[in-house]
């Protein structure tokens, strides 16, 4: 388990018919570690009482948000300036995201009908399982594009895009760490969920740093 963790978090020494071929691998595995940062930062934050009082509508956690969209604009591949690969872009996303978006826009809709209304204790916990599930479904679809658009379709980052992407993205998943392990002392006693999460987005973070040494490492020896 050990080496296949390793190997997951070291995509780029793979082997690889090109340079581009290894910025895309470490493209998605940014956009993965991303993802899972986000999905349980957001989950504790919202779904636990103290924390989404305190914590959820902050400035810090929102400009950690900003943060996370910035590093992810500069690492995502880009579609190629074509009719036929911007249609194959939005054909992929648009199957990809199609259990998600009409799932997700079905409990929005419940939400706001009168059927809520009357029974709110009944379907509240239905609800929030198949919404939360659909943002994890999405996260998920969000990877498997971008391994999937091969490079026909898309521009793999530049080294140095990707590598500045890097930077940021492990900036803005390592942020939201301290945060959530000062909010688990703030009450006088240790929140151990609060404690949990911030020490798994400290340990998280150095996949990035990681990937950053492999680019590095194949960039002075081509």
């Amino acid at each position: 388990m050990a080496g296949i963790a390793d190997m997951w978090l070291h995509p780029v020494v793979w082997p690889a018919e090109s340079r581009a071929q290894r910025c895309r691998r470490a493209a998605t595995m940014a956009v993965a570690v991303s993802a899972v940062c986000w999905f349980v930062t957001h989950a504790v934050v919202e779904l636990h009482t103290p924390l989404s009082a305190g914590v959820a509508r902050s400035w810090p956690m929102s400009a950690c948000s900003l943060l996370m969209l910035l590093g992810l604009g500069l690492v995502a591949p880009r579609p190629r300036m074509t009719l036929k690969a911007v249609i194959a872009v939005v054909r992929c996303a648009a199957v990809r995201f199609a259990v998600p978006v009409t799932v997700g826009a079905g409990v929005v809709l419940c939400v706001n009908t009168r059927v809520y209304v009357a029974a709110p204790t009944l379907l509240k916990p239905a609800l929030l399982a198949c919404w939360w599930t659909v943002l994890a479904l999405a996260a998920i679809q969000s990877c498997r594009i971008v391994a999937a658009l091969g490079q026909a379709v898309v521009v793999p980052p530049h080294p140095g895009r990707l590598r500045i992407g890097l930077w940021v993205l492990a900036a803005a998943v390592t942020a939201p760490g301290p945060i959530l392990l000062r909010a688990s002392t703030t009450s006088g006693h240790l929140d151990l969920l609060s404690a949990a999460s911030g020490a798994g987005l400290l340990v998280l973070a150095p996949a990035f740093v990681a990937t950053l040494h492999d680019i590095r490492h194949l960039s002075s020896a081509d």
